[in-house]
């Protein structure tokens, strides 16, 4: 069930991207404000009526069927995201990073875990508050599969920086069963480590953001985690958030 539930997902996906249409601009309805750009669009589609095209209904009925496998984003909440400058929630983590990932993080066994168990080797020598940038995001979300190339990226730049020691970077799939998450790392090739979250706990205890969205938490008091930075949407750039994220780190002792 779950692999056939998530591979239908893509499909979807795929079938709305290739799908013939009239030239206009779409928009996931609880993302990051930006334009939605399906591949292969043709330049000009002719209408013949004032009746909807039968391309036009096709990509209704897409559209439908895909919103209709949204559980974490397709829905406005009344919900805010926890806020920056605010206790942050010792979140569980459901296990679906690999063993060197969960190594690589401090974390041991099958779990679950909480957020406050997360302790790299490294970070006791950093001599700084332990940080962890968490992204979260769903599978299905258009705006987090265009994402991950540039969360791969922000991870390289950031194993090459001064804060390598200091900031450890994780992403909980919102919505999304460990099957939906292994196959969202197989298929954009994700390198850090994804946690599940398929009754939407995490997601729930986090404000009900919409996706992708990113917590900084400083972990320097384990009992009560700290939410330094939290913002819905797609990074600048790598760099720019790595830069973003430093200076809040620097201020963070």
């Amino acid at each position: 069930m779950g692999r056939t539930f998530a591979q239908t997902g893509f499909l979807l996906y795929d079938l709305w991207q290739y799908a013939p249409q009239a030239p206009e601009t779409a928009m996931h309805p609880h993302h990051a404000p930006q334009a939605f750009q399906p591949a292969a669009r043709p330049a000009t589609v002719p209408c013949r009526d004032t009746a909807p095209q039968p391309a036009t209904l096709l990509r209704i009925i897409l559209l439908a069927a895909l919103l209709a496998l949204l559980p974490a984003c397709a829905t406005p909440t009344l919900a805010e995201p926890v806020p920056a400058s605010t206790p942050f929630p010792d979140i569980p983590l459901e296990n679906a990073a690999s063993p060197d990932q969960l190594a690589a993080l401090g974390l041991s066994g099958q779990g679950p875990w909480k957020l406050s168990d997360i302790r790299p080797p490294g970070m006791k020598n950093a001599g700084k508050a332990p940080l962890v940038l968490i992204e979260i995001f769903s599978m299905y979300c258009p705006h987090c599969q265009r994402e991950a190339p540039h969360m791969n990226r922000f991870a390289e730049l950031l194993a090459a920086s001064p804060l390598k020691d200091r900031i450890a970077v994780i992403g909980v799939g919102a919505g999304n069963t460990r099957m939906e998450v292994d196959l969202f790392r197989e298929r954009y090739g994700v390198t850090i480590p994804l946690f599940a979250d398929p009754d939407l706990a995490v997601h729930e205890q986090v404000g009900e953001p919409g996706t992708p969205h990113f917590f900084l938490v400083s972990l320097k008091n384990r009992t009560a985690p700290a939410t330094l930075f939290s913002r819905t949407g797609r990074m600048a750039s790598p760099q720019s958030f790595l830069d973003e994220l430093a200076a809040i780190a620097k201020r963070a002792n």
